[in-house]
């Protein structure tokens, strides 16, 4: 019997550690991305580059879609750096690796990868597709190379002020990005999002009843979310108003369309834990941590 038990737990211990091996690898592979994007930010391209190959080294653990995303990556840092050839190459692979994004910026960058390696009609598909699920940087690209795009022309002031206002947001200049969503809504009295952090920025300031008004007009003007972000945003807003059974539906489905995103495990995990869903709850938070967000909560340990 002892030396059954020998031959069974050797297997289990092995797939532990196995287990253990990948989530901390994928913890440190999505460190070295979101590094690397620091430095790509601050000008220091080839650290950047650096960061991302590290990233990339993870291969064997990592998903298609996230290798997708360091190899365009690293093909825009080696583009700044000056080398046109390695740039085309990773942006080769990625596209490879990712043939139907599922996130709007996913699917700008596939259509930025084709526009470097000289497909424009496809990559201006992808790139229109991409504002059209929301992506800021796609809409940019459209009004800048194609002044006859209205649909992206008319709202622009306002998207754009809820960029400033989510970069304030950032940076907890909470008045001022509270001034600038104030003047997207007037623009645009439907722009979901913009009730959403304005409501946020509220609620950190102290302004309960305000948030609440926020969130209320978020729901009534979001009926139908077109991407995971919008998902999110209202599954938050849900959350806060009471409708935890609405907020969990809205999270998992955010969680469908971007199977990558941190802050809506995270946040699946503050609800399921406030629901009784000790089991579930953890899974989420640990999936959190996997993908960068740190989750606090009273169970954790």
């Amino acid at each position: 019997m002892r030396r059954i038990f020998r031959y069974l737990i050797f297997p289990l211990a092995a797939m532990t550690i196995s287990c253990n091996v990948v989530f901390a690898s994928s913890k440190e592979a999505r460190a070295f991305v979101s590094g690397g994007d620091a430095r790509f930010r601050s000008g220091s391209y080839r650290e950047a580059a650096a960061l991302y190959t590290k990233a990339i080294d993870f291969e064997p653990k990592q998903s298609h879609s996230f290798l997708c995303e360091a190899y365009f990556k690293r093909g825009y840092a080696k583009a700044a750096l000056g080398d046109p050839e390695g740039a085309k190459a990773d942006y080769r692979v990625s596209l490879d690796l990712d043939r139907t994004p599922i996130s709007p910026e996913a699917w700008y960058h596939q259509g930025l990868a084709k526009l470097a390696l000289g497909n424009e009609k496809s990559a201006k598909s992808d790139i229109r597709k991409a504002a059209m699920l929301g992506n800021m940087d796609a809409r940019k690209w459209l009004y800048d190379h194609d002044p006859k795009n209205a649909e992206f022309n008319d709202n622009f002031e306002a998207l754009a002020l809820l960029e400033t206002g989510k970069a304030k947001f950032g940076k907890k200049d909470f008045q001022g990005a509270i001034s600038d969503f104030n003047r997207a809504i007037q623009i645009d009295r439907i722009l979901a999002a913009a009730y959403y952090y304005r409501g946020t920025a509220k609620r950190l300031t102290g302004d309960q009843d305000g948030c609440k008004a926020d969130f209320c007009s978020l729901l009534e003007v979001d009926r139908t979310p077109i991407n995971a972000e919008a998902y999110y945003n209202r599954g938050y807003a849900k959350a806060y108003l009471g409708n935890r059974d609405g907020a969990l539906s809205d999270f998992n489905r955010a969680i469908t369309l971007d199977p990558n995103y941190a802050e809506a495990f995270a946040q699946r995990g503050k609800l399921k834990e406030s629901m009784g869903d000790k089991t579930g709850a953890q899974d989420d938070f640990r999936k959190a941590e996997s993908l960068g967000q740190v989750s606090t909560s009273s169970s954790k340990s």
